[in-house]
């Protein structure tokens, strides 16, 4: 057995501990999917499918990042973000809403939430990535 560690494998451990954590929660499992897709190389990411998930993720999970669909069955996104503002793990937490629509109405009630941004579904891999990074960025300044 080979004892030597390579400096390869200590810059993956340290860049997987170093990762900035986000969870993504949609009710959609195709947009879950892609999202995850256009992410994984760069962070360390959880989905849920829905509040409900989310929520018993959070319970145990700390995350820099929510990115969230506005427009889900049951709970609404603005609903889940709030709720999820009150988990310790995830009460500091920078917010990402992902909407189908783009009406002013639609905007005007996810800007109610405060959140660090929004995008416009379907959302291209490089317009979600600079969102991202623009957010997380911020938030540690």
């Amino acid at each position: 057995m080979d004892n030597n560690i390579n400096q390869n494998d200590i810059n993956n451990v340290l860049n997987n501990i170093m990762k900035k954590k986000i969870i993504i929660i949609d009710d959609d499992p195709l947009v879950l999917k892609t999202i995850r897709e256009y992410l994984k190389d760069d962070f360390d990411v959880a989905i849920a499918k829905g509040g409900s998930t989310a929520y018993r993720y959070l319970e145990q999970h700390h995350v820099d990042l929510v990115i969230i669909d506005f427009e889900m069955p049951g709970e609404k996104g603005d609903s889940v973000l709030l709720n999820i503002r009150k988990l310790p793990y995830a009460a500091k937490a920078a917010a990402i809403f992902l909407t189908g629509a783009a009406d002013t109405k639609t905007v005007m009630e996810i800007l109610k939430t405060k959140p660090q941004g929004y995008l416009v579904k379907p959302v291209s891999k490089e317009k979600l990535l600079e969102k991202v990074h623009e957010v997380l960025h911020k938030s540690i300044v």
